[in-house]
Parts: structure tokens; sequence; C-alpha cells
């Protein structure tokens, strides 16, 4: 089902951050350096991977992960809304909206294929692929945010420590969730596509854990959004009231690697 979203104001987004804390973030804590100098072009966040295209600042990097870090950590761990659900879903789109990305496309939906084989990592490429062809953006973008995530996916597999990070984080009882993001700046806009997806009723590993499952053989949802944000809102300030909100989960739940 789309969404429709509006922008909310500086002011208001302000506030709404220093508001979003997580269990046993610190009222205050000191400032500490930002990651200016970030240029790693992926990362495992919580339960996702994100992917970066080439040009993103440091700052716009961390911004980036660390609004999915607390918008995805609040739902979860304040809200205790299960993950997987559209519930979560429409919670987390809203916290972000909060965090001053606008939805451009949203819906949560059940998804289905025909065929075998399919694993649920092309499953959510494809997803990808297909929300992004749904939106007005420009095509050297089209071609490159889901070769992005394609590529994320890939190199995580080189990454025993990161890899271990997202399986333990994206695996639920019998099944997963896990989202996967690919992002870009165009003309003082970042743009970020993300894909959530969720599986139940999985009675075996086949391959690399979760991954490779087939997704003919069980139930799947997905959660399908291209956001926008403009970068005039991306300063030291709101970055510091992030980490200030996320505490230590900054550290424990985000793994940059290389693509």
């Amino acid at each position: 089902m789309e969404r429709h979203h509006r922008r909310i104001s500086s002011t208001k987004r302000r506030k709404l951050i220093a508001a979003y804390k997580l269990p046993g973030a610190p009222g205050t804590q000191p400032s500490l350096p930002l990651d200016v100098e970030d240029d790693c072009n992926a990362a495992v966040v919580n339960n996702s991977v994100m992917s970066f295209a080439e040009g993103l600042s440091g700052l716009n990097r961390e911004y980036i992960r660390k609004s999915y870090l607390l918008a995805s950590s609040y739902v979860s761990d304040v809200l205790n809304i299960s993950r997987g659900t559209e519930a979560w879903y429409d919670e987390f789109i809203k916290v972000m909206i909060s965090l001053g990305w606008l939805p451009v496309r949203s819906r949560f939906e059940r998804v289905s294929h025909v065929g075998r084989g399919l694993t649920v990592q092309l499953a959510a490429l494809n997803l990808i692929a297909a929300m992004l062809a749904s939106t007005s953006l420009t095509a050297p973008i089209l071609g490159a945010l889901p070769k992005l995530a394609a590529d994320a996916l890939e190199a995580l597999k080189q990454q025993p420590a990161t890899f271990e990070l997202f399986k333990r984080n994206s695996t639920v009882h019998q099944g997963g969730d896990f989202g996967l993001a690919s992002c870009a700046e165009t003309d003082g806009e970042l743009t970020m596509v993300l894909v959530t997806y969720s599986t139940q009723g999985v009675s075996k590993q086949v391959g690399l854990p979760f991954l490779e499952w087939d997704s003919s053989s069980f139930e799947a949802f997905s959660g399908q959004t291209c956001l926008v944000l403009n970068t005039s809102v991306v300063n030291e300030k709101t970055i510091q009231l992030m980490r200030e909100s996320a505490g230590d989960k900054v550290q424990l739940a985000i793994a940059k690697y290389r693509i």
C-alpha cells in the first residue's frame, strides 16, 4: 500500500532526535570526532546492509548510518514492535521522517514469485530495482544503486566479523529479517533506496545463513521505500544529537567495510 508524507521543520526535527533516546544511552556524553575522513562505501547497521555511492562525504555517510540506526533501534528497543511486521515498518518510516527523510515512495506488502531457486538475496535485489523503476530518478542512479547493493552483499561475505554481526542481527526463529539499502547524492539531495525483507516458516538453511534460503519455500513480506534528504540538514550538531540518543549502540551496531 502506497504512503504519502510531508517534511517536518528543522526545529521539530532537532527536538525529536533528542527524544529518541535508546535504553542505556547517557543523558550527555563527550563530543566525539566526526567521521569526516570516512571513505568506507558499505556498512552493516543493525540488521541492514548499506552501500554508498562514490562522492558521498563522510558527514553524509555518518548521517545515513546514524539516522537508520536510531530509527530502527528505537522502533525495536523502545516501542517493542516486532520486526518484519507492517506496524514496525510504519513506525520506522515515521521516525525517519522526523530525522529529515522524505519518502517519495513507500509501501509494505506480501511478496511472491513463480519458480524455484530464487534466493532471498536475489529477491531483495529485484525489489530494489523495481522500486527504482517506479521513481523519477535519473538514469545513472537507476543503474548504479542496484549494483551497489549487490556488490555490498558479495563483499559482506568476505568479511567474517562483519558478516557475523549481520547474521546475528538478521536471523530470527525459522526465518530472518533484514534491510538492504543503496545511497547516493545528486544536486544537494541524499537518496536512499531501502528494502526490508522478512521471512517465516523456514525449516532449514541452505548455503549462507538466511541470504541463500530459497524464497519460493516460505512466506515473505517486504517494506520498500525511496527516501530523499536535503543535505542542508546534515551538520555536526544533528549528528551529535543522534550520538547522544544512541549512546554505546553507535559502536556496537555498526560495522564499516570496503567494497
